[in-house]
């Protein structure tokens, strides 16, 4: 009887599959390994969170239909509600449960290669500390997003997905500033090298348990099996099977369903020995985060009661009594609100458009699978609005959700974040000049790029591109559409913060006082006011940077004045 073992086709995956397999051959049976693409492998996108079991259901389903006698996979992969017809038949030997951050810079002292020889850990706090603000985290992983962001949330999450080698090559090219990923999969890739020598110089630093406890199953690998073959290949359990790593899974895995949750879920917890060490996010920890509101992890336990876990934590108003100078901001950002309010800069928040989807014009987006994921689409993002708008359209377009998002800066970055589907590039471009050159000095001319625009917005940025010759598609995916304002509290020496044109002429429309400062994002919007009635008498100033720091830096400045 030859047994045939199902695997993703990684060289993590295969590393696994190839140690069942040694341990079955070396217990005199013949084997074959089936090599499965799974949904998992077919999504550059930016969401794991919707798509529990992506990694595991392909095989799984080869499983059921008998195609495969056992299938290998990661543990914490597996969903904690898997096929009913499907039972785990062993757990073998668990490795390394730990994180480890990695930094887009050499260090020999503290390299990996040097990390992944000893057991040294770094507290957070340490680790936190060498992380720059407003630094981009290279995570997919909704828990690691939940522990790192209830410490530093001004850094900005990037999605990363792909292969772990895939992974290191966007860390060394500047995708982002730091990147976590799982001790066990680095020693597994170091040890059929798989990791270039400069991936092995990257300044590493494994993060303490204590600080940082794993996901349910991390380190540990799982052979499945169909239910009614399960005494049939009993002998293979014998074999494969490590009796204090299944006992801890499962109770991981247990606890895990009890909350609710899945492989995406925001909770890390360690079973040792059966004794439980974990911490858990507020379920709306996203949108918090996404507000500039902190959140705090609640500790599990063997003695936890999980029904009495603080599972939504209050929003906190950023409505104030204004009594003195303030901002007025027509971006209508709870982020950037808070975060100005938190540094006794009073913002007052007045949005003057809102979005109106156009969704009959959005165009069917087709992915050649059989392409390098390299070579497929990107779905550009010139603004917050646009990354709403392409976030209410996933459903619509499924294919949405397995593109990279390229965001043009922070603001977009995050509303990409806060709707659930972060972007896996930002270029930190202030205006699409910017942009526009970050694009041809990074993405080759062959990769399809589509534009959701607005239905006031030039067409230049897309032609320009069209003309380097690269292949794109854009149209009016929104509508700015003027909303009706009355009765806003505005002071000759309030200072009003104007997002856009659209921002602009509504103001305007709705004939709302104006104080005699004005600050604008980007020379567009500048120009835009220039030449609106109403505007005349102001000083007018753009900000040179991210909105953030650049305000601080304004206001800092002219109240010195």
């Amino acid at each position: 009887m030859k047994i045939k073992i199902g695997t993703r086709t990684s060289n993590l995956a295969m590393w696994q599959a190839t140690n069942v397999q040694q341990i079955i051959e070396d217990n005199g049976y013949k084997t074959e390994i089936v090599k499965i693409t799974s949904d998992g492998d077919r999504s550059v996108g930016g969401d794991l969170s919707t798509h529990l079991g992506q990694f595991t259901s392909k095989i799984d389903d080869k499983l059921v239909k008998r195609e495969i006698d056992i299938a290998v996979h990661s543990s914490k992969d597996v969903p904690v509600d898997n096929f009913e017809e499907i039972v785990n038949l062993a757990y073998l030997t668990r490795g390394s449960t730990s994180d480890i951050i990695l930094f887009n810079k050499s260090n020999n002292s503290n390299s990996l290669k040097k990390l992944l020889a000893n057991n040294t850990s770094t507290s957070l706090s340490e680790i936190l500390d060498k992380i720059p603000e407003g630094a981009k985290l290279g995570t997919a992983s909704v828990r690691r997003q939940a522990l790192f962001f209830s410490h530093r949330n001004d850094v900005l999450p990037i999605a990363v997905r792909g292969k772990v080698e895939t992974r290191i090559e966007k860390l060394i090219s500047n995708n982002f500033d730091a990147l976590i990923l799982a001790e066990a999969g680095l020693k597994r890739l170091e040890n059929i090298d798989c990791l270039t020598e400069k991936a092995l110089e990257l300044e590493s630093y494994r993060i303490s348990s204590e600080d940082w406890p794993t996901a349910p199953g991390q380190g540990a690998i799982s052979v499945h099996c169909l239910r009614d073959r399960y005494e049939e290949l009993e002998n293979f359990r014998i074999l494969l099977n490590d009796n204090q790593t299944e006992l801890d899974v499962e109770l991981e895995k247990k606890l895990l369903f009890d909350l609710g949750g899945g492989c995406q879920y925001p909770v890390g917890m360690e079973s040792i020995q059966g004794n439980i060490h974990g911490l858990i996010a507020p379920n709306n920890w996203r949108e918090l985060y996404s507000t500039g509101n902190k959140f705090t992890l609640q500790k599990i336990d063997n003695e936890s009661d999980l029904a009495k876990l603080n599972f939504v934590e209050t929003i906190v108003s950023n409505d104030l009594e204004f009594t003195e100078r303030k901002i007025i901001s027509t971006l209508n950002s709870d982020r950037l609100q808070s975060s100005l309010n938190n540094v006794g800069i009073p913002v007052n928040n007045v949005p003057v458009i809102k979005l109106e989807m156009m969704p009959e014009n959005w165009p069917e987006i087709n992915i050649d699978v059989s392409l390098n994921k390299s070579k497929w689409p990107i779905l550009i993002l010139t603004s917050p609005f646009a990354a709403k708008a392409a976030s209410e359209m996933i459903e619509q377009i499924p294919n949405l959700q397995r593109m990279m998002w390229l965001a043009i800066g922070e603001g977009t970055a995050r509303a990409c974040f806060r709707a659930g589907n972060p972007a896996s590039i930002c270029s930190d471009s202030r205006n699409k000049d910017e942009l526009f050159k970050y694009i041809l000095e990074n993405i080759h001319f062959d990769i399809p790029l589509y534009i959701p625009m607005s239905n006031l917005s030039s067409t230049k940025f897309a032609n320009d591109l069209k003309k380097k010759n690269y292949i794109v598609s854009y149209w009016d995916a929104y509508a700015n559409t003027a909303l009706k304002v009355k009765n806003v509290d505005v002071n000759r020496d309030d200072v009003l913060l104007i997002s856009s044109p659209s921002s602009a002429k509504s103001w305007i429309s709705n004939n709302l006082p104006i104080p005699d400062n004005i600050l604008c994002m980007g020379d567009l919007t500048k120009t835009t006011i220039e030449v609106l009635e109403g505007f005349n008498k102001t000083e007018i100033s753009v900000l040179d940077g991210p909105t953030y720091s650049k305000i601080v830096e304004w206001w800092e400045k002219e109240t010195e004045d």
